[in-house]
């Protein structure tokens, strides 16, 4: 049996094509590899030990600490002399004379330093595994919390990232300006204007951070309180409440930074409005009188075509509105029923009932029903 190439290459191209999902797969590499690398940088930024290597001779020396323990191996003590067992003793573990005097044998001396330096050494290990398991609790929260506030903290990276670029292409487009205009009142502006802007993220920076931590780098705040529990008076002014209040001091600053923000920009943007009638008004001195003229019959050239473009736009929405309604149309839209108006009551259905029924009577008998009410009998009878 004979295969034709193009047939085979048709019937591929006509196979259903599958949902690759290489990207979502990237991307959940991604985030793993981030992660692991952010929580190996904790783990190292916690650690409170030097990373060593291992020795055989950490047995012998004595421990697992690369030589950096200040106490002493039984192998050191043994190589040790009397008095300096002695003076050891004394200095650093607190023998008295007396308890010293009553060993006489080196091999008792040996066995008390040991003894000691055993204590020192257990000390030191139980304090070294409550700072391991301290910064390990830490890196390991530290952790969890950046995988369940990933999202999150990405999407404030990105909102920070978008306001810089925001910010930065600001102030450039101001600073070219700026040099264009040669407006060194402008340059002035922008420059206050951006030290105005760094207080402020000083500000909030200090603010935030002074939640969970003290520095000497804050902004310096006034302390401006105010009690609630004071304004209450009575037993609540006079309560453990009276203690607590609301600082408003960087409430006040900011409130500052941002009016003379404020107006800072405002005088900015009329130095460059000065600045560029003042270059725009040097260009023209050297105009001669045919291209002034130009330049005039030119700009009455433009508004006329704004204006006519404008008659021509209102022209063609008259023309392409609808046309009035009609006073039968008006009636009909009148006579219409609301259909956001509530339904009747019961009451008033039955109200419409019964005078829908009294017409239809009075109508059928020529004689209205409630003056018939008030008629005598013969009256009635004579109708009849």
């Amino acid at each position: 049996m004979q295969y034709n190439e193009n047939e085979c290459h048709i019937a591929r191209s006509r196979r259903p094509k599958m949902k690759t999902t290489t990207r979502p797969r990237r991307t959940q590499q991604r985030t793993i590899s981030t992660l692991v690398k952010c929580t190996i940088m904790l783990l190292l930024l916690f650690s409170p030990t030097q990373i060593h290597g291992w020795e055989w001779s950490d047995f012998i020396v004595g421990g697992g600490s690369g030589g950096s323990s200040t106490t002493l191996s039984m192998y050191e003590i043994s190589d040790m002399r009397v008095r300096d067992i002695q003076r050891r003793l004394t200095r650093t573990h607190g023998y008295s004379a007396d308890e010293i005097g009553k060993m006489l044998d080196k091999k008792e001396l040996i066995e008390a330093l040991s003894y000691e330096e055993y204590r020192v050494k257990q000390a030191e290990d139980n304090a070294t595994k409550r700072e391991r398991m301290k910064f390990g609790l830490i890196a390991a929260l530290s952790a969890i919390s950046l995988v369940l506030f990933w999202p999150l903290l990405s999407h404030v990276f990105e909102v920070a990232h978008v306001n810089f670029e925001v910010y930065t292409d600001r102030k450039k487009l101001e600073c070219t300006r700026c040099f264009d205009l040669r407006s060194m009142q402008g340059m002035l502006g922008v420059f206050l204007m951006f030290v105005l802007d760094f207080l402020g993220l000083w500000l909030s920076i200090s603010v935030i951070l002074s939640w969970v931590m003290t520095s000497k780098y804050f902004f310096p705040v006034p302390s401006l309180r105010i009690r609630p529990a004071a304004m209450m008076g009575g037993q609540v002014a006079a309560g453990p409440l009276a203690n607590y209040g609301l600082n408003v001091g960087p409430m006040v600053i900011r409130w500052g930074l941002r009016f003379l923000n404020v107006r800072l920009e405002s005088w900015t943007g009329k130095a460059l409005l000065r600045a560029d009638k003042q270059a725009k008004k040097a260009a023209r001195a050297w105009e001669s009188k045919e291209e002034r003229a130009a330049r005039k019959a030119a700009k009455r050239e433009r508004k006329a075509a704004r204006e006519a473009a404008k008659q021509k736009a209102e022209e063609e929405c008259r023309q392409n509105a609808p046309p009035p309604p009609s006073a039968q149309q008006q009636q009909q839209s009148q006579t219409a029923p609301d259909p956001f108006k509530e339904p009747p009551s019961r009451d008033e259905a039955r109200d419409a009932a019964a005078a829908a029924a009294e017409s239809r009577w009075n109508e059928s008998h020529g004689v209205d029903f409630k003056a018939s009410l008030e008629t005598p009998q013969s009256a009635m009878d004579e109708l009849d």
